[in-house]
């Protein structure tokens, strides 16, 4: 009897230590739980101290861009004025926060120090580019955003329905457009790439926003806040400037070959130099050859609620016979200067400007144009000069002359404020 009780005994002591085995095996996976910092930079191995802090942070999680949730992940969280921000924000400076007033982004520092950060802002898809250089690696759940009392984190959630997109060449297609609700962010993006063996890491992350805004960056020992602000209550002049076409888009091709695309693009470039000089915020829709689809053209005009949004293009025709300068209108009135009188004061100057014929004003159609349609400021679409046409073209190909056309477009722009002013 007391044999077996002794074999009893002894089965269940070594059971126990398996046990202990299994549990501080099971711990120590617990502790090096790998964590994606973003679809392009495969798996790290996060510290262990930040899982600790991330009370959050999803086991396993593989893909900043895959919106599967748990329960209550992303919903709003009630009453954060008197609470305070949840998880990783939970320690965040109110005095900070307060001061930023109703819409901000938070960034959770990793662990490891932050020598640099920079902001690039990609406006005319309404996103900014953050890269962090000398810090640990990230991920979507160290970036909440706040706006009108309702706090978010991690990835974005969405709904989906179905609506249109006119491209340049006028053609139509079905796009999908994404419902986020309150949520200021619309994506995110995270790369991050060691830089040396001492776990320091270089991350980008790319947000996509509801907006454009004017960023202003705060930071403290644990957190960097983005204040995110609308340009109309910042600048007190606001300008948006089109190349017409480009990338995919070559707009009209003369027989020889020259694409419209490069001529509207290197006009811009001089208009820049000019307005470089005053003290008006202009934002671009391409200053490089890059596809630009018609709606985000119109979109950031609309969005930054700009004083003037002036598209840039040269004309064709089937014949070569027509030649010269056309201003393309709606004959609307919108802020402070209606839009026949913002074509003629554009089409004034430019013919002081060129030698080119002097078309006039064409009024257009509701369906005609589709950015002059959907234009929510005031707008006017420059036809410089018909490629179809030889002498326009050898014009138009010529630096000094599309340097002449810069200026003119130029004069027209201050003519214009001077009209609002008075």
């Amino acid at each position: 009897m007391d044999k077996k009780l002794l074999k009893n005994a002894a089965i269940q002591s070594l059971a126990l230590m398996l046990a202990v085995i299994v549990l501080s095996f099971a711990m120590d996976r617990y502790r090096a739980v790998v964590i994606s910092a973003g679809s392009n930079s495969g798996e790290n191995i996060a510290r262990a101290e930040e899982l600790e802090q991330a009370e959050d942070l999803p086991d396993n999680e593989q893909n900043t861009n895959d919106n599967s949730k748990t329960e209550n992940d992303n919903a709003p969280v009630e009453d954060t004025i008197d609470s305070g921000f949840p998880g990783l924000f939970k320690d965040t400076d109110k005095d900070i926060t307060d001061k930023l007033g109703e819409r901000f982004i938070i960034i959770k520092k990793p662990a490891g120090n932050i020598y640099s950060i920079t902001l690039e802002d990609i406006y005319i898809s309404k996103s900014i580019r953050l890269t962090l250089s000398g810090g640990g690696i990230l991920n979507s759940s160290f970036i909440g955003r706040y706006y009108n009392s309702s706090f978010f984190a991690g990835e974005p959630e969405y709904t989906e329905y179905p609506t249109y997109e006119t491209k340049e060449d006028e053609t139509v297609e079905t796009v999908l457009v994404r419902d986020y609700g309150q949520d200021i962010v619309h994506g995110i993006t995270i790369t991050s790439s060691p830089v040396n063996e001492e776990d320091e890491y270089e991350t980008e992350i790319l947000l996509e926003l509801n907006n454009v805004y004017v960023h202003t960056i705060i930071e403290d020992e644990a957190y960097y806040y983005i204040l995110l602000q609308e340009p109309a209550k910042v600048y007190e002049r606001i300008l948006v400037i089109d190349a017409g076409h480009g990338g995919k888009d070559a707009g009209a091709i003369s027989k020889e070959g020259h694409y419209e695309k490069e001529i509207n693009l290197q006009i811009v470039y001089f208009l820049k130099e000019l307005l470089d000089q005053e003290d008006i915020k202009v934002y671009y829709t391409r200053l490089s050859d890059d596809t630009v689809y018609l709606r985000p053209r119109v979109q950031l005009a609309n969005s930054v609620q700009c004083d003037m949004f002036i598209s840039i293009h040269c004309n064709s025709n089937n014949v070569s016979g027509p030649k010269g300068t056309e201003i393309l209108y709606y004959d609307t009135s919108i802020g402070g200067i209606d839009n026949r009188r913002l074509a003629k004061i554009m089409s004034d100057e430019i013919s002081k400007a060129i030698p080119l014929k002097n078309r006039g004003l064409i009024s257009k159609e509701k369906e005609d144009i589709y950015i002059l349609n959907k234009a929510e400021v005031p707008a006017a679409l420059i036809e410089t000069g018909y490629l179809s046409n030889s002498h326009d073209l050898d014009y138009l190909l010529i630096e000094e002359n599309q340097k002449a056309v810069a200026q003119g477009i130029y004069n027209g722009i201050m003519k214009a404020y001077e009209e609002v002013n008075d």
